[in-house]
């Protein structure tokens, strides 16, 4: 008399259809971008430019001995940094196809 359904299972899952990728996204992964590193140079060039300014101005107010002896330490370590960097970007440079 009726007609018999076919029987569903909730706890079944569906089966997964792969999904296409454009184009676009695969050229994007297999040439990554190269830093600007003479960017990322010219602000920390920048950065350490105000801290070197303000230590010129607390350098001449003979006040504050400690801070300034803080503030040379840090200046120090910035621009080894710096340099660090920047032979980094260099020899990463040569190595980088034109």
């Amino acid at each position: 008399m009726g007609t018999f359904g076919r029987r569903v299972d909730s706890t079944r899952r569906m089966r997964r259809r792969p999904v296409r990728v454009s184009s676009v996204v695969r050229r994007r992964r297999a040439t990554p971008k190269a830093p600007d590193f003479s960017q990322i140079m010219a602000h920390l060039a920048d950065a350490i430019a105000f801290i070197r300014v303000s230590h010129r101005s607390l350098d001449h107010l003979d006040i504050a001995f400690e801070e300034q002896s803080l503030l040379r330490m840090g200046l120090a370590a910035l621009d080894a940094v710096y340099t660090e960097i920047d032979l980094a970007s260099i020899a990463i440079s040569q190595h980088l196809p034109p």
